[in-house]
């Protein structure tokens, strides 16, 4: 969580200051952005999505293996 929340913001200008504080603080990190809508009395997401990626993502690999019968075992394994 970057900054406080900005919950009457009118203008996108507003963000775009946070979200380029943010950037300059954690460039290599994921950065998400969140925007609410209060107009039902109770704050719920909107929408969501990443604004920032790091440069090199870890990968994420699966893998299945068949046990006795018809059941599947799951691993994972990152990698770098």
């Amino acid at each position: 969580m970057w900054g406080h929340p900005m919950f009457d913001l009118k203008d996108a200008k507003g963000i775009t200051m946070e979200l380029d504080e943010c950037r300059k603080a954690h460039g290599d990190a994921y950065i998400r952005i969140n925007a609410f809508d209060d107009t039902r009395g109770f704050e719920s997401v909107m929408i969501s999505f990443i604004v920032n990626r790091p440069e090199n993502e870890p990968k994420i690999e699966m893998r299945r293996t068949d046990v006795g019968g018809r059941s599947q075992t799951y691993s994972w394994q990152t990698r770098g």
